[in-house]
């Protein structure tokens, strides 16, 4: 079954829905799952799906084996293959880690995907990473290649000298390489299209490495084992195995790929046979007109891509395509998700109203993203659900004892798809790990229905006279103010108090309230303890890749200010900073 979309720039595009016998889908997904490992697993969808539509792109691309805009499943694996062979050419052995740093774009999942096949280790980097932090990443996973693009080594990277730690440099893309980058395009031109896996031999050996997002510190590369890599598309496969026939849908794939959260969702809409329309960058406009022109059915993002939406006239759209919204990276306010629904609801029988389901989960890089999962309607801020088997929880208190139902605690988490270990990293490995127990440092609590309800990040509690302050809370309250677009509440020191909660934000676009105003209207809705101190208008706030704020940053910003202004050691003093 083929379904036309239309896409004025490249020509009408025709998605391939062709589908594998059901008895098919329940011998390679039940009776033969644990043959999927990261060396395999694609080669087994490839078998499976075969000319199938796995991914639509929002430019064309092209390679030796491949030049278009439309993908099928075999179209990937003869790129996967011939970059396989490329990487065996640039001098990678088993074991090696390989080092991963492009703009969005579809081609480093290709690469990721080659590098695990020949029994590499692929280290997706951010493309925001500075060099220094490229080079930190390069130097501690012992990464000796560097595959980059134009735009990261022209607008950040400039000069090889730069990072040290790389040996040898790789450039995807269709641009001519310049040195000392060696091109991946040409090198393709003489590589075969098949390639045979180098499979593990055991399921205990390192198939991904995640460096955390580094929101406290430092870096820190959590090892996935091949059972951790492909948990999630073994425990998926199952259940939509059991399905007579698979609808034809279409994903929205816009959150980064060297990302966990995006990563995963990649990985499972492969494994279940949806298509998914890659989108290069997220820009609200685009994502709003692509929603309604591609008839989208499902669509993922973080709270912030949400905002976004709205802000760029989400209530004016067309989303009857949709059937499920679905997220993660940060915590999902109801009213957002009842928007969002509302927003997606069409005509049901007796008049009711049918709205999308909302699924949104709470994850990690150590955990290979997700390891909750909320019911598909609104359930009460701070919600993350429940923990998704085989995935095994503690919420503890700060002498490690597990605490009564609806007390907060820390939440530990074991299991199989959890990190064992941090790399060549023992004293992060000593301090997060606890007898077979990753300690999360975030607080939960119990609530309804034994779901988990998020309460803080125990890094981000702010310690001020004898009271814990929660920076997430105040972030959410913050965000409620209407000129407010974006925050990161912090604990700067305090002789008296030990620390004082204080905030930067960023004004909506076209905004003249000043920080004085934020401020009073702020001590209206926050306790006089939690509430901060001082609040600081800045013109952009640092964020990870999943759009998290880097807080360690912006309390480098606010004790740089204070230093500037000759502050005094209690703020309670200080004038506030407009």
């Amino acid at each position: 079954m083929a379904r036309q979309i239309d896409d004025p720039p490249g020509g009408p595009l025709t998605l391939d829905y062709t589908e594998p016998a059901w008895a098919e889908r329940r011998r390679v997904f039940i009776r033969e799952r644990n043959r999927f490992n990261f060396a395999t697993w694609l080669d087994r969808l490839v078998d499976l799906y075969g000319d199938r539509t796995a991914f639509a792109l929002d430019h064309t691309i092209d390679y030796p084996g491949f030049s278009g805009d439309v993908l099928s499943y075999r179209d990937v694996g003869r790129l996967v293959n011939r970059m396989a062979h490329v990487l065996r050419e640039l001098g990678v052995r088993k074991g090696d880690r390989v080092g991963l740093i492009t703009v969005n774009r579809i081609e480093m999942a290709f690469v990721n995907f080659a590098a695990g096949k020949i029994g590499a280790i692929p280290v997706p980097m951010n493309f925001m990473l500075r060099p220094s932090e490229i080079d930190y990443i390069m130097r501690k996973s012992g990464a000796e290649l560097l595959v980059c693009d134009h735009t990261v080594f022209d607008n950040t990277i400039r000069n090889a000298a730069e990072v040290p730690a790389v040996k040898r440099w790789a450039m995807i893309g269709e641009e001519e390489a310049p040195e000392p980058c060696i091109s991946f395009r040409e090198l393709m031109a003489s590589a075969p299209e098949h390639i045979d896996p180098v499979e593990p031999r055991s399921e205990d050996e390192i198939a991904l490495l995640f460096f955390t997002s580094g929101t406290t510190g430092f870096p820190k590369g959590a090892v996935l084992t091949h059972t951790a890599a492909m948990v999630g598309v073994r425990n998926h496969g199952r259940v939509y195995a059991m399905k007579p026939r698979l609808k034809p849908e279409l994903s929205l794939l816009v959150m980064p790929v060297a990302h966990a959260g995006g990563y995963a969702a990649m990985l499972l809409h492969l494994a279940l046979g949806t298509p998914s329309f890659f989108m290069s960058r997220f820009d609200p406009a685009s994502i709003l007109e692509t929603i309604a022109r591609q008839r989208i059915t499902l669509f993922a993002g973080t709270p912030a891509m949400f905002r976004m939406l709205l802000d760029a006239g989400a209530r004016e759209a067309d989303f009857s395509s949709i059937r499920m919204w679905g997220g993660g990276a940060d915590l999902f306010p109801d009213d957002l998700i009842a928007t969002f629904r509302d927003l997606a609801a069409r005509p049901g029988p007796l008049g009711r109203a049918r709205k999308p389901m909302f699924m949104r989960g709470y994850g990690m890089a150590e955990a290979n993203s997700y390891v909750t999962m909320t019911p598909p309607f609104e359930c009460g801020d701070g919600c993350v659900g429940w923990v998704m088997p085989p995935v095994k929880f503690r919420l503890v208190d700060e002498g490690g004892r597990d605490v009564p139902r609806g007390h907060p605690g820390e939440l530990l988490l074991s299991g199989p798809t959890i990190t064992r270990e941090y790399w060549n990293d023992p004293e992060a490995t000593a301090a997060g790990m606890e007898n077979g127990w990753l300690r999360t440092g975030d607080v939960l609590r119990q609530g309804k229905w034994r779901m988990l309800y998020f309460v803080a990040r125990s890094k981000e509690i702010i310690k001020t006279g004898g009271y814990k302050v929660a920076a997430a809370e105040i972030d959410q309250i913050l965000r409620g103010h209407p000129d407010v677009e974006q925050v990161a509440t912090v604990g700067v020191p305090d002789a008296r108090k030990g620390e004082r909660p204080m905030a930067a934000i960023v004004l909506r676009p076209g905004s003249t309230s000043k920080a004085e105003e934020v401020l009073a209207w702020a001590q209206e809705q926050i306790a006089p303890y939690k509430c901060p101190r001082r609040i600081f208008v800045l013109d952009a706030l640092p964020f990870t890749f999943s759009m998290k704020p880097k807080r360690m940053e912006v309390r480098e910003q606010i004790l740089a200010i204070l230093e500037g202004e000759g502050a005094p050691s209690s703020p309670d003093d200080a004038p506030i900073q407009t």
